[in-house]
């Protein structure tokens, strides 16, 4: 069944704030969501909520209030990648970034990508976003793609 909850996108985010924090604790993960580049942090802003074992960090326009992606860090995520839904391929810091397509039965129209990055063991990041048209999902994949989410670890 595909995702369609963008709280899985923020436990994502959480799973990221551990790596980079080099925090060696699942529960220690979630203290914050990515600082957003500099060209960025004008656009964007994080509505944040936190959980236990999640973090949810949601990507909010500063222009007109709406969602442009979000990410859930946690242990695991409920959002299972199928080949068959395959989209985009993007870089991450030098990581390959594989989208998947989503789909919200009442809203056809809409283009959902999700992807999911493994951060170390038991750490992962969930992105969920929706777009009306294939340029504001482009800007949202870049907006993703520049976040400092740190290269995987074996610990």
């Amino acid at each position: 069944m595909k995702s369609k909850v963008p709280t899985w996108l923020l436990s994502l985010a959480a799973l990221w704030a551990s790596g980079a924090c080099g925090q060696t604790h699942a529960q220690d993960a979630f203290s914050d969501c990515p600082a957003f580049p500099a060209e960025t942090a004008t656009s964007l802003r994080w509505e944040v909520l936190r959980i236990p074992n999640m973090l949810l960090c949601r990507a909010m326009r500063t222009d007109d209030a709406t969602e442009a992606f979000a990410m859930t860090i946690s242990p695991e995520s409920p959002f299972k990648p199928r080949r068959g839904d395959r989209a985009e391929v993007g870089n991450l810091n030098g990581r390959t970034v594989q989208w998947y397509r989503g789909i919200v039965p009442n809203e056809p129209d809409v283009l959902i990508r999700e992807t999911l990055i493994e951060v170390r063991k038991n750490l992962v990041i969930h992105i969920f976003m929706r777009a009306k048209d294939a340029e504001t999902l482009a800007q949202h994949q870049q907006f993703v793609l520049s976040l400092p989410i740190p290269p995987p670890t074996n610990d």
